[in-house]
């Protein structure tokens, strides 16, 4: 075997090995964020405890604590379907209060971001802020525009996309008549 042959067997097997070792950090790699990726809330699960603080200013309060049911809604600026959303989200915020649903805007953006993005004051006296870390534990797929139903235990009931059935079946039941709902 001739040097030229020799050598080029080698940076062959060289390329190959660097190529091996490549491929399997990148499976290892993978692997990891497979097993550091959010995990959605589940049903029956409590929700993780966070505290946040009205965008209109006052102490930190637990959204979603035990004590009464409570929808978290997740709306965010740059998105245009939850631009679309808001006036929907207006309209069920009295139907929720004589429901006794407490209903909740969090967010983790700015308060500037939020006043300009919220039409009027009643969105912006029912929206909370966050930090990013306790934002991502509620919402950990840090999905928008979406919906966290929590029970009066604290534990959640449902989550999902706005406009899914079963936030369809929310609005339904906030809409329907007091007579519909007594004849029931």
């Amino acid at each position: 075997m001739d040097d030229t042959t020799l050598q080029l067997v080698l940076a062959a097997l060289a390329f190959a090995i660097a190529g091996n070792i490549w491929l399997s950090l990148a499976v290892l790699r993978a692997g990891r964020r497979e097993r550091l990726a959010p995990a959605a809330l589940e049903a029956g699960q409590p929700l993780p405890a966070v505290q946040a603080r009205a965008l209109a200013g006052g102490a930190r309060f637990q959204p979603g604590a035990p004590g009464q049911a409570t929808v978290l809604l997740f709306l965010a600026s740059r998105c245009p379907k939850c631009a679309e959303t808001l006036a929907g989200v207006e309209r069920l915020l009295p139907l929720a209060r004589d429901a006794g649903l407490a209903l909740w805007l969090l967010s983790e953006e700015a308060p500037r971001r939020l006043r300009a993005f919220l039409p009027g004051d009643a969105l912006r006296a029912v929206t909370a802020r966050l930090a990013l870390r306790d934002y991502r534990r509620v919402n950990p797929l840090m999905s928008s525009p979406s919906y966290v139903f929590v029970n009066d235990q604290g534990l959640v009931e449902a989550a999902g996309l706005i406009g899914d059935e079963d936030w369809l079946a929310l609005v339904g039941q906030l809409n329907a008549e007091p007579s519909q709902e007594r004849a029931a």
